[in-house]
């Protein structure tokens, strides 16, 4: 993998220098922290108290096969909901102004069945940096079974990946509880992106192990809840939350106005904050719900440019930063709904399944 490196010109280092001092002034003027907020708090307690009590539910209610399901997708959607709106904060270190805090609440990527160090690699370091760039995105990488860049080498089976790609979403999470994060420590330490010490194994097989302790053994073996009750909504929640997981992400980045960087002489034509701005785009920016849902990361432009100030903070500064956008001259990329951007990446599916 070769190593990349931005370029800027002094207009793009004035817009960037812009938006920073007009977020802060909003901070400073409305004298608040950008870390969490009362809102925050409640979201924490809310969506945690939401996963144990929807795991206890499964085994009070374990004689009614249909009910317990049910509440199982919804035990395992919590799980997604607290990737969203905590372990994703914290670890872009958003959550506290503590260090100590915002990891131990980062911990909780691992209720996905996702490891932590290996997912601050992957999402911070690399998609953060790299959006959209072919061999450093991991986010844009279809495993050869979608294409999502013009760079990957075009198969017959593409033109119709508009068709089954949402299948292949759906396993997306089940596949990082499994063998993604295998596959991720193989390539990490290949690419010398961390050593592989004892502590990070123990805590790897310490998390793997507790992830499917709570979620198989303890209900079967200590409470007599039936393998087939679990094993039917694990299944059923994790394709659940795969899709619902993809499209969130996905949207940000893939739709049909999206940007895919050039690379010349190991060089990106702009500096980081352009590059967010072409590559990144918001979606349903005036859906109260949905940025509560997901974290506000349909306001992903803000995300991007500011990683650690709180998602609760991200629809007072997204206006800000779109204002500085359109007054340097960048198309500030918007689409008005959830559908309507979930339709914009299968136009996108469409045109890249064309050879």
């Amino acid at each position: 993998m070769q190593h990349l490196k931005f370029r800027t010109t002094p207009t793009e280092t004035s817009f960037f220098e812009e938006v920073k001092r007009e977020v802060g002034t909003y901070f400073k003027e409305k004298n608040i922290s950008h870390f969490a907020n009362s809102e925050m708090i409640l979201k924490c307690i809310v969506w945690i108290s939401f996963w144990f009590v929807s795991w206890s539910a499964i085994i009070y209610l374990k004689d009614y096969f249909f009910i317990a399901i049910i509440i199982g997708i919804a035990h395992m959607f919590s799980h997604l909901m607290i990737a969203f709106n905590i372990a994703h904060d914290a670890n872009h270190c958003a959550l506290f102004s503590s260090k100590k805090k915002n990891n131990l609440f980062g911990y909780f990527m691992e209720v996905l069945g996702c490891n932590k160090k290996l997912w601050v690699i992957t999402h911070n370091q690399e998609h953060h940096t790299f959006i959209n760039i072919h061999e450093h995105d991991d986010n844009i990488d279809g495993y050869k079974l979608l294409r999502l860049t013009p760079e990957d080498k075009w198969s017959k089976h593409h033109k119709d990946q508009w068709l089954y790609a949402t299948f292949i979403y759906g396993l997306s999470t089940l596949n990082y509880v499994t063998f993604r994060d295998i596959k991720s420590i193989v390539r990490h330490v290949k690419n010398e992106k961390f050593n592989m010490d004892v502590i990070f194994i123990f805590e790897f097989i310490f998390f793997k192990l507790l992830y499917y302790i709570y979620i198989f053994v303890i209900p079967i073996l200590v409470f007599n809840v039936s393998f087939k009750l679990i094993f039917f909504y694990f299944l059923i929640g994790h394709f659940v939350n795969g899709v619902f997981l993809v499209f969130v992400f996905l949207t940000g980045h893939l739709t049909e106005d999206t940007s895919y960087p050039n690379i010349d002489n190991s060089s990106i034509n702009s500096n980081w904050a352009v590059h967010v701005i072409k590559t990144t785009g918001d979606y349903a920016p005036n859906s109260k719900f949905l940025q509560w849902l997901v974290g506000s990361l349909n306001l992903h432009v803000a995300h991007h440019l500011f990683p650690k100030v709180c998602h609760v903070h991200y629809k007072d500064i997204s206006p800000i930063i779109k204002k500085v956008a359109i007054k340097h001259g960048y198309t500030y990329r918007e689409i008005p709904t959830f559908k309507a951007a979930i339709k914009s990446h299968f136009m996108l599916l469409k045109t890249l399944g064309l050879p």
